[in-house]
């Protein structure tokens, strides 16, 4: 029998669109799969979640009017919606009913892209393809993250966060060396992220950081860059990372722009052009093996157990490293990357579903546990 899997995809987000794209080269590959049938689940930025068989058409998502949508899921009003999901099925109106087998979720950041759709899934002992709920709700918090790089021996560049702006410049310049970067503490993709060299900018960027996030990080540049990516994820109880990815070759940090927007007549990011990602990355090879060995210690450390991305800044001239960020949920899920690795896209799909039955048996736990306890409450109450 085919397996029944939802991806949900979109959302309330900034990332909303990098969302939607990412979904749309998961299903495209999803679908080569004979055992899989794929039912694509749209959120709305307005917080609506439909259902519609056209999705699988993504100019037939963008043009649909959501206004009008008729099949809609209403999480938690009643018993009744909560009962038909416990036994895996899920009433989208009162004439259809689909059977859910496994939740793929390429959503990205906020909303219910942090630990709670995770929650939800474990509550009902449904098996899903994403970070466990830990490596989640760990890495979404990037002072978190910090803190446990740092705990772990890890290098990370030097960084202030304020988690309420108190116009400090002062300690900042007096703290940290120019460039800078000024980051929103919620939002990935490099959305709102700035470089700034003087004191002008970096107020300017602080404003427009505040605006999206009621946390701001702000870390020092790292000199003669070179941007690295690695992915790791586990198969068979072994884990394993990609190559090394070099995604830019100029002297300046991979912007929005640069990842989703037309650079040079190309979408460079969803193509992977040669000419702005290259892999292996040209790079000496103690580094590439530290690289990876790094990837692996921080997959274990954060008990991420799927396939996030690890970056890293690499100091060319003084042949130093250090961990950037995790991505949980890279883009695309990095499929270019493990295909240049040696996988197939199909067969590293199929491991991450394989992966999400098996890890759905590991948490279950034995609960089986007899006690007199309510003998010796009655006879209290009494």
């Amino acid at each position: 029998m085919k397996k029944n899997i939802w991806v949900f995809f979109g959302s309330k987000t900034a990332e909303h669109d990098v969302s939607i794209t990412s979904a749309y080269v998961v299903m495209k590959w999803l679908k080569k799969i004979p055992e899989y049938e794929v039912y694509p689940i749209y959120i709305t930025n307005k917080w609506k979640w439909i259902y519609n068989k056209d999705f699988n058409d993504i100019k037939k998502l963008k043009d649909y009017d959501h206004s009008k949508h008729q099949l809609s899921i209403d999480m938690g009003e009643n018993d009744w919606k909560m009962h038909l999901m416990q036994n895996k099925k899920w009433m989208f109106c009162k004439k259809e009913e689909l059977i859910l087998d496994v939740c793929f979720h390429v959503l990205h950041w906020l909303a219910w892209e942090d630990w709670s759709i995770q929650w939800l899934c474990e509550l009902l002992e449904v098996p899903y393809v994403w970070p466990g709920i830990l490596g989640w709700a760990t890495t979404l918090d990037k002072i978190i993250t910090k803190d446990i790089l740092k705990a772990n021996n890890l290098p990370i560049v030097p960084y202030l966060h304020f988690t309420k702006w108190n116009g400090d410049i002062k300690k900042i310049e007096s703290t940290l060396n120019y460039p800078m970067f000024v980051k929103p503490y919620n939002l990935w993709s490099s959305i709102w992220i700035s470089k700034v060299e003087n004191t002008k900018e970096l107020k300017d960027a602080i404003e427009v950081a505040e605006h999206f996030s009621n946390e701001i990080i702000i870390e020092e540049w790292v000199n003669n860059l070179i941007e690295l990516n690695c992915a790791v994820y586990e198969n068979n109880s072994q884990i394993i990372t990609s190559l090394v990815e070099q995604p830019n070759a100029d002297a300046n940090f991979l912007s929005f722009e640069k990842k989703y927007i037309v650079s040079d007549n190309w979408w460079w990011t969803m193509t992977w052009n040669k000419k702005k990602v290259k892999i292996p990355a040209e790079i000496p090879d103690p580094i590439t093996k530290q690289i990876q060995e790094m990837a692996k210690n921080i997959f274990k450390i954060f008990r991420l157990w799927w396939a996030p991305r690890i970056d890293f800044l690499y100091d060319e001239k003084e042949n130093k490293l250090y961990v950037n960020e995790i991505n949980p949920v890279p883009w695309a899920l990095q499929m270019h990357l493990w295909e240049k690795s040696g996988f197939t896209q199909t067969i590293f799909l199929k491991n991450l579903v394989d992966s999400a039955f098996s890890q759905n048996e590991r948490r279950k736990v034995n609960i089986d546990f007899k006690s007199n306890i309510l003998d010796h409450t009655i006879s209290f109450m009494k």
